[in-house]
């Protein structure tokens, strides 16, 4: 606890950065939504570049896999670096499905347990919701993704207010 008593000013940096990217993503989520998919774009093309210099000059037992699995982060990286709302609606249209197919295998292990469970309406209930907020996301894949980016903004932002709570107790903290 000592140490992280000298140090406890690290755990309020790390609460305000939080805050800050809650407020920014509350505020501006698009903005955000595009630099993480422009920060995604770049990784993927230098990851690619890297991996295929390594399949080149250093690597020789799985030479041809490292090649293919270079050019797919190079592929993957330009698509998106040129593409970048395509690769966004792709993003949201794994998570709509996702949703509905999560709510639809809920739904059937309900009924399946009606007899074994009581109150399997809640489960009932949560497989519903499950596929209605895929069926909503599907239809808007923009706004959803910009929708889905707030609500982790204030999630960011709640933990970036405890986390600085945290870190005064840590601070003030009495053996």
């Amino acid at each position: 606890m000592e140490s992280l008593q000298k140090s406890w000013w690290l755990v309020t940096v790390r609460g305000v950065l939080a805050l800050l990217f809650g407020l920014l993503a509350l505020f501006s989520p698009y903005i955000v939504i595009f630099s993480l998919i422009t920060f995604f774009a770049f990784f993927a093309i230098l990851s690619g570049f890297f991996i295929l210099t390594l399949a080149f000059l250093g690597e020789t037992d799985n030479k041809g896999l490292r090649i293919l699995e270079g050019l797919i982060f190079l592929g993957a990286g330009i698509v998106v670096l040129l593409n970048p709302v395509s690769a966004l609606g792709g993003i949201m249209i794994f998570i709509a499905a996702w949703a509905i197919l999560s709510g639809l295998i809920q739904i059937i292990g309900a009924i399946k347990l009606r007899k074994v469970i009581s109150n399997e309406w809640f489960m009932i209930l949560n497989g519903v919701i499950s596929v209605l907020f895929g069926i909503v996301l599907a239809g808007n894949l923009v706004t959803g993704a910009g929708v889905m980016l707030m609500i982790f903004g204030a999630f960011a932002i709640l933990s970036g207010i405890f986390t600085i709570i945290l870190s005064f107790k840590i601070k003030s903290y009495k053996p």
